[in-house]
């Protein structure tokens, strides 16, 4: 992937689907203080872009636990 596809556009997200973590670059490289702490190589295999204002999150661990249509 080139470096402008994993970078998320205004008013998205990669979201890991399998722990719920977030980053704005899909490696978690780019931006350390917008990428969730333990962002790994299972987060870039599973992770989805989408739109922030659909993302609900976990007020305790600030995880994505479920994204509304």
């Amino acid at each position: 992937m080139d470096e402008e596809n994993r970078i998320a556009p205004e008013g998205k997200v990669w979201v890991c689907c399998a722990c719920g973590k977030t980053s704005k670059d899909s490696y978690g490289i780019k931006f350390p203080k917008e990428t969730s702490r333990g962002w790994d190589a299972s987060c870039v295999l599973n992770c989805q872009l989408f739109n922030k204002d659909k993302l609900v999150f976990d007020i305790d661990n600030g995880r994505v636990v479920e994204v509304r249509s």
